[in-house]
């Protein structure tokens, strides 16, 4: 426990350093932005490092992070987006794993050759394809042709808003999860243990619903974490193509903005976020193995 809170002390200090570091890096320059204002000269006011740094741990602390460039603190704004990608997150994940483990476990449950490499290729196919172009399809079908989602924005708690970004990064989850499960399936199926239970006369169903689902159950659910933490750090891509207002879409913002309060503040939160994730992902991979 101890080594634990100090490798996050370790991890903390180097990941606001670097927070710091690039917020003020990206933002020296600000005088192309008030460029069409036909303003010539931007006066920008330069803090050495260490000013920076402690300027902005005092804003983290005492300040609720800071203003953003539209005079709203960061924190506020941070936690008025961050309901919307969970809920996104939650659906992304949820969509991914249920037509995963579905097909990766019928493939073996049928003993189909034909559903293996369909479940096989569609998944490098919606890896090889950038996401952009999965969002786009998804707009031009369900929304352009069949008008049965909106092409964006959110409303608190309703579902149907989420359907086609959660689709969008859940097909990669799918894709990801598929490609680990369908060979972990196939092995698990042709083990020893499942030959002695077919002599015992268990019943098939049995064996590919509990037997083998249950073997590859705790990877399946580490790789599912690490997604979780991926989703809930924001996708901007995703959210900008379809003006959902999340986290990434907000990182994209301060970006574009140069936005130093709002970038710093949302890179330490993603990578807290991030790190307690991975962290507990490991500590699953110990427990399921028997480490703990």
């Amino acid at each position: 426990m101890k080594s634990e809170v100090f490798r996050f002390l370790y991890f903390l200090l180097l990941l606001s350093c670097i927070s710091s570091f690039v917020s003020e890096f990206h933002t020296k320059d600000k005088s192309y932005l008030y460029a069409d204002a036909g303003i010539s000269e931007i006066q920008n006011k330069q803090n050495d490092f260490l000013s920076s740094y402690f300027l902005f741990w005092k804003s983290l602390i005492f300040e609720s992070g800071g203003k953003t460039d539209n005079g709203e603190t960061v924190y506020s704004h941070i936690g008025s987006r961050f309901f919307s990608t969970l809920h996104l997150a939650i659906f992304s994940i949820l969509f991914g794993s249920f037509f995963a483990f579905g097909f990766s476990l019928a493939a073996t449950y049928f003993r189909s050759k034909v559903l293996y490499d369909f479940v096989s290729f569609s998944s490098n196919l919606i890896l090889s394809t950038p996401v952009f172009i999965v969002a786009i399809l998804l707009l031009i079908v369900f929304f352009y042709r069949l008008d049965l989602f909106p092409p964006g924005g959110y409303e608190f708690g309703n579902t149907y808003y989420v359907v086609l970004p959660g689709i969008t990064l859940g097909s990669r989850i799918y894709a990801r999860m598929s490609l680990y499960l369908l060979p972990e399936i196939r092995k698990e199926a042709d083990s020893k243990y499942v030959q002695l239970l077919l002599t015992r006369s268990y019943p098939w169903s049995h064996i590919v619903g509990k037997e083998v689902f249950l073997k590859v159950l705790p990877i399946a659910l580490i790789l599912l974490v690490l997604d979780f933490g991926s989703l809930l750090s924001g996708a901007m891509v995703v959210e900008e193509i379809f003006f959902f207002p999340g986290v990434g879409k907000s990182l994209y913002y301060s970006i574009k903005s140069m936005d130093t309060q709002l970038l710093a503040t949302l890179l330490m939160y993603s990578g807290i976020l991030f790190y307690v994730l991975n962290r507990i992902g490991f500590y699953l991979q110990r427990f399921f193995s028997g480490g703990i």
